[in-house]
């Protein structure tokens, strides 16, 4: 006997029968509430409908009347009449949403769970009225959804009429503001055109969405997007997954517009202010994600290329790029405002070194991610040594960093990494930097006067909103060191404090060179003040030894150099050589005054005769009062190691 027939013989007549009344009063009591729940009466949910929606606005909300078409089914047409959404207190007078009818199609499953996304839409007499102040407060968000949430549901239509319809869209944090027509049906698919101001300019915006009817169920919807305005112009051509689906698109854009930050008024990509560009790309969106197959043109005269991915997780933005530019001029990547505003302070303050590139990340936000870049020709007006650039730049909870960093110069190349923290009130700049390959001829741009290989390193550590402001602070080394190379012999001669030997020369052969033994120039660098440790530089008949400051704050320079020659000087220059003037202008004086262009050899017949004064015991050596210095001898390789530690 089977285990069922035992339990059923088991159970008493009387026992039987209770359980055959509980399960027909269940099975009575499951088809009862499918036969009400498939004849509810939506209209007892109209106050409920108000007051969720109002919650959700923050502003008042009227229905004038909510039934259903159709006695009985599970998926009904619910008719909503004479909706009214008043604009929330912020956005000002009038209504957000006023429809005079609307039918949509939904499952009353859903509908009861307060998730009622519609299957089809048929709205008359529909007038939106959108609203975002500059902080992005706009009247159409869930004020109780994060933003992730409140796009986590895309509604998937199948049908769609939109008829007697008009729109308007005041959006400050776009510089948006534009009103016109919105159209929808199942044959001519849905259409948008409006007019208004887009960043204080004329503009037009069209929107052309694909076919609506049930033949296009399930299959990609194409549209195009096109916005108008005096000197900018936006082409965007793709597909949804399904009708309005805007959680999944892929499209192609075009994009013209005097500068990048013209384009992030409309993509909000946290992009700044350029020289004019022209950019085509292909781009995808999966939910909140977007990821760039391809993006290249130009920045000014700039070109690039680009792919990569924007992620939101988690409330925080994770990117993933790679760019490559066979071109780049940095001056492209700010606008006329800022080249202006260069030009300016260069003409106030004069020329500058070290640049005044902005380092303040404090306003990217909750932007994490890796860029990985390639620049193959650096353009730089006037010339440079800097040729190429590559490096990784990573960016984590405001701390961006770029490793593996290599500029290529005309000759060697400079590698090792910067940082930059933004976390606190003032950004601090750290940098480790290493130069090798490199000559100082090619630096110093004077080949007939000196040469030798280069090399040298760079640790700073400063703070400042630009690298400019950090190196006024830092503090750190800073070191260079030559070798192997020669020197003009009359210069040699002057740095051994040799006059007669520097006359000479000059009238002998003033080309003529010397091999330089070393140049060692190391310097401590504490609140932005560059001080000698040591600088020394040896030649084949001289040696010199240098004190004194360089000022980072406005690059002011204040060196002295005291030198010796190898074999005895037979008229000594009674002056150490001064070198002053800027980082960007430096100038030179052996006759004790402060070091300026000679014009005229002026500053040379004073040397002479202070020096054959002091020879002639004419004049008062003392100085300042200090006892002269004296020059170290150098060792060139335990020196030079030293440096570069």
């Amino acid at each position: 006997m089977r285990l069922a027939d035992k339990i059923g013989a088991a159970l008493s007549p009387v026992t039987q029968r209770m359980v055959l009344i509980g399960l027909g009063a269940a099975g009575g009591l499951v088809l009862l509430s499918l036969l009400v729940l498939g004849a509810f009466p939506v209209s007892l949910l109209r106050q409920t409908a108000e007051r969720k929606l109002s919650d959700t606005y923050g502003a008042p909300v009227a229905i004038g009347s909510l039934s259903r078409t159709s006695l009985f089914s599970f998926t009904p047409e619910i008719s909503i009449n004479d909706l009214q959404i008043r604009q929330p207190d912020w956005a000002g007078e009038g209504s957000m949403l006023v429809i005079d009818q609307a039918i949509a199609q939904v499952s009353i499953f859903s509908f009861l769970t307060g998730d009622a996304a519609p299957k089809s839409l048929h709205v008359t007499g529909l007038e939106l009225n959108l609203v975002r102040d500059e902080e992005g407060t706009s009247n159409w968000q869930d004020r109780d959804a994060t933003s992730d949430e409140a796009d986590s549901q895309p509604w998937q239509l199948d049908s769609l009429v939109i008829e007697d319809s008009r729109f308007s869209l005041r959006d400050a944090k776009r510089r948006l503001d534009i009103s016109g027509q919105i159209a929808a049906d199942s044959d001519r698919g849905l259409a948008a055109e409006a007019t208004g101001e887009f960043d204080g300019q004329p503009a037009e915006l069209t929107f052309r969405g694909g076919r609506l009817g049930d033949d296009a169920a399930g299959l990609q919807w194409p549209f195009t997007a096109q916005m108008r305005s005096t000197d900018f112009e936006l082409d965007i051509e793709g597909t949804m997954a399904s009708v309005l689906n805007a959680r999944e698109v892929d499209a192609n854009i075009v994009a013209r517009a005097p500068d990048l930050k013209k384009l992030d008024y409309l993509i909000e990509a946290g992009l700044f202010g350029t020289q004019e560009i022209a950019l085509t790309g292909a781009v995808r969106r999966r939910g909140p994600d977007w990821f760039i197959d391809n993006l290249e043109g130009t920045i000014g005269r700039s070109w690039l290329q680009a792919s990569g991915s924007v992620l939101k997780r988690e409330g925080r933005t994770k990117i993933d790029a790679d760019i490559h530019s066979t071109a780049l001029d940095f001056d492209d990547l700010a606008d006329d405002a800022g080249l202006a505003e260069a030009r300016a302070m260069e003409a106030r303050i004069g020329e500058r070194v070290i640049p005044n590139t902005k380092i303040d990340l404090s306003n990217m936000g909750p932007t994490d991610g890796e860029i990985r870049f390639v620049v193959d020709r650096l353009l730089i007006d006037g010339g440079s040594q800097f040729r190429t650039l590559r490096g990784r730049l990573s960016l984590d909870h405001r701390v961006a960093r770029i490793d593996e960093l290599e500029v290529g110069l005309e000759k060697g190349r400079m590698s090792g990494w910067i940082e930059v923290d933004s976390r606190s009130n003032r950004p601090r700049l750290t940098t480790d930097l290493r130069v090798e390959g490199t000559s100082l001829q090619a630096l110093i741009g004077q080949p007939e006067t000196i040469s030798g290989n280069l090399r040298g390193i760079i640790r700073i550590d400063g703070t400042g909103t630009t690298i400019r402001e950090a190196f006024a602070s830092s503090s750190g080394k800073i070191a260079f060191v030559a070798s192997s190379g020669s020197v003009r012999r009359t210069a040699a001669f002057i740095l051994g404090q040799d006059l007669g030997g520097a006359i000479g020369q000059q009238l002998r052969d003033g080309d003529a060179m010397v091999p330089l033994r070393c140049a060692i120039l190391q310097f401590d660098v504490a609140k932005g003040i560059m001080r000698p440790s040591p600088l020394m530089i040896a030649t084949q008949v001289s040696r010199g030894q240098g004190s004194g400051s360089i000022r980072l704050d406005g690059e002011r320079i204040d060196l002295r150099i005291k030198g010796v020659s190898n074999e005895g000087a037979a008229l000594e220059l009674a002056d150490p050589i001064r070198v002053g003037g800027s980082l960007s202008n430096p100038a030179i004086s052996i006759d004790g005054s402060a070091a300026a262009t000679d014009e005229g050899g002026g500053g040379v017949l004073r040397a002479i005769g202070r020096s054959i004064g002091s020879a002639l015991g004419l004049r008062d050596d003392e100085d300042d009062g200090q006892p002269k210095p004296t020059v170290r001898a150098v060792n060139c390789r335990s020196m030079s190691a030293a440096a570069l530690r």
